[in-house]
């Protein structure tokens, strides 16, 4: 019988989660953790965070949780973990910044947005954040990542700094890859791009019914349809991609045609969209209030995925540590 493969991945703490997570890597997330096949390590990225984030009076960890857990998460399954509480990650992504050309992090495309996006704040996190994620997926030796597009590159860079690492100094670490040959995009709610906590353009886990519909009244759609009788082209459209990702086929269709053909307005289609995004967040919410009840949950999850994930990565860099003639004492 063949091992089970190792799969890693974790979510920012830069605010509640919001349909994109859900969809994006959640909904995945609570799937892998029922998978027998798979050895599961899900972490709330707090050190990530502090790239992009100053202030930190608000702490989202404890809604971070719940919301993995709410998502279908299985801890008894999963190693459910804080980034900052195994600090042999930290060392890990020491050794590997030495492997790492600096050309090699300023090309990378996330780094470039970041700087447009906060010009203020261009820290050396931010360029070296391709290194600390390789050493999140390095550290438990995952096989497997879940990961969006904008991840990619970072994933490239992962399985890059392995190789060099094996032929420098013998195999060590196998080379990860993305779990899903096609990751999913979310699109936000104002037509710029990705649904992003920082771009404000996202429809959150916990919107109730009403919130959900009054974020989509305002959300952009095809530029074409000025007037309520005026075609439209689906494929340009943020709430059609949205359709794609949350109704039914029969849903799908009917929109694309009814925008084609002006046989249906937007707030016709965005009333439809409403529905199923409800429908589909109807079931988390329940389960989160419930978990809302159990104020020890939080404590007791991580606690527990704390040690499993430590003693897994405390390993790997005691080999690292060994081969790189690092002496402890």
């Amino acid at each position: 019988m063949s091992e089970k493969k190792v799969v890693v991945s974790g979510i920012r703490a830069t605010g509640r989660l919001h349909l994109g997570n859900y969809l994006g890597a959640l909904r995945n997330f609570a799937r892998l953790s029922q998978d027998d096949d798979y050895e599961t390590y899900f972490f709330v990225a707090d050190w990530h965070t502090l790239t992009t984030k100053r202030d930190t009076k608000d702490n989202f960890l404890n809604d971070m949780v719940l919301d993995y857990l709410a998502a279908g998460v299985d801890p008894k399954k999963s190693a459910l973990y804080l980034q900052s509480s195994v600090p042999q990650t930290a060392e890990l992504f020491w050794y590997l910044s030495c492997l790492t050309p600096k050309g090699d992090l300023e090309r990378v495309p996330t780094f470039k947005d970041k700087v447009r996006l906060q010009p203020k704040n261009v820290n050396a996190g931010l360029l070296n954040y391709p290194v600390l994620m390789a050493a999140d997926i390095l550290g438990p030796r995952a096989e497997l990542v879940p990961v969006g597009k904008d991840q990619l590159p970072h994933l490239e860079m992962t399985a890059e700094l392995a190789r060099r690492f094996n032929y420098l100094h013998g195999k060590t670490f196998p080379e990860p890859r993305a779990m899903d040959d096609r990751p999913i995009t979310v699109p936000g709610l104002d037509g710029t791009g990705k649904m992003g906590k920082s771009e404000n353009n996202t429809i959150n886990l916990e919107d109730p019914p009403d919130v959900v519909m009054q974020k989509l009244r305002t959300a952009v759609t095809d530029p074409a349809r000025v007037r309520r009788n005026d075609p439209g082209n689906p494929e340009v459209c943020n709430i059609f991609k949205l359709h794609t990702l949350v109704s039914s086929p029969e849903e799908i269709n009917t929109c694309a045609e009814g925008c084609r053909t002006a046989a249906m307005g937007c707030v016709e289609c965005k009333k439809i969209l409403a529905k199923n995004i409800n429908n589909l967040l109807e079931p988390f919410q329940q389960r989160r209030r419930e978990l809302v009840d159990k104020p020890d949950v939080v404590v007791e999850v991580l606690r527990s995925g704390n040690v499993r994930a430590k003693e897994r990565i405390s390993r790997t860099v005691a080999e690292v540590r060994q081969k790189l003639g690092i002496i402890t004492i």
